[in-house]
């Protein structure tokens, strides 16, 4: 998928844009309601699935009205997901980067469907639960890059597409967001019990979790590379901001990951000042699932300027 045939002279109409944007937008939407569910301990507060304690209609209470929010937001997610790969065949088939990822998510969320009934009826194991949140954020990371090129792709000439990661700045940004999504898969895997490690997000430095959490390699090795990915984030906003008159048409982007990037550090100096309350985890994870999404975005651009060069 890294270019198009010349012959995908294919206008991206508008509505099919803001229908892509739209699906991008409500993916991030349901990774950040996951993070909720998990950040407020809410996951299993349906028994059952895919009703509320048998019925269509949830009790009146947060921990289940949260999480058959999460399951609307899925059903949601993947009608208008399979509305874009429908519209991605018929409109622009030979846009690789607008039919192709589609296909690939409506298969992701099949997957990560199944795996949430898992979780509620029978629980998983923290390795499957990996591979739960990486699809998931896969979801989002390919939805997010099909809206992205429809976005540039305003004009027929701009639907021969080639993503280039040849420069050194472009590589670095592809490089950050790999290694974000290796700090955000790996939490499940190095969580204790009820512990929110296993949360969207990056490692919160407190004694109460360094307690709940198993104290081995895996987990030293998360430490390390999100502090990695914290690097190599700062390096992209710096090297950004010190040509940004080379890169005008991305900066707006980097500007926005900059300020999600700055606001999950903040909330989270909060969380180790007061402790582990409620409304500080909440905005955390929800602060992660868009810098994710903005990061993804990011990549993508990136690799499209790089490409018309």
């Amino acid at each position: 998928m890294a270019q198009n045939s010349a012959d995908s002279h294919v206008a991206i109409a508008s509505w099919h844009q803001k229908l892509l944007v739209t699906t991008a937008i409500f993916t991030v939407l349901l990774i950040a309601m996951g993070g909720v569910l998990c950040m407020t301990q809410s996951i299993r507060d349906c028994p059952d699935w895919p009703g509320c304690f048998g019925k269509v209609i949830p009790p009146a209470e947060t921990g289940p009205i949260l999480e058959y929010t999460h399951r609307v937001l899925a059903a949601l997610s993947g009608l208008l997901i399979l509305s874009t790969a429908v519209a991605g065949l018929i409109r622009a088939r030979r846009v690789l980067w607008i039919s192709l990822p589609p296909l690939i998510s409506i298969a992701l969320l099949v997957e990560v469907s199944y795996f949430g009934a898992q979780v509620v009826l029978h629980g998983l194991s923290p390795g499957w639960a990996a591979v739960d949140v990486g699809s998931a954020l896969l979801v989002v990371a390919l939805m997010t890059a099909t809206a992205v090129v429809a976005s540039a792709s305003r004009e027929p000439a701009s639907q021969t597409i080639h993503l280039k990661y040849k420069n050194p700045f472009s590589r670095l940004v592809v490089a950050a967001a790999l290694v974000v999504y290796l700090v955000l898969v790996s939490g499940i895997l190095v969580a204790g019990k009820n512990s929110v490690t296993g949360c969207l997000g990056w490692p919160i430095y407190s004694e109460q979790l360094a307690q709940m959490d198993a104290h081995n390699l895996g987990e030293a090795a998360r430490q390390v590379v999100s502090i990695v990915g914290i690097v190599l984030i700062l390096l992209v906003l710096f090297f950004a901001w010190r040509k940004k008159n080379d890169y005008r048409k991305i900066f707006p982007l980097v500007h926005w990951v900059g300020l999600a990037f700055l606001l999950e550090m903040l909330i989270q100096i909060m969380i180790i000042i007061f402790g582990h309350q409620v409304g500080f985890l909440v905005a955390y994870t929800v602060t992660m699932a868009v810098l994710w999404g903005l990061l993804a975005a990011l990549t993508v651009r990136v690799g499209l300027e790089e490409g018309r060069l």
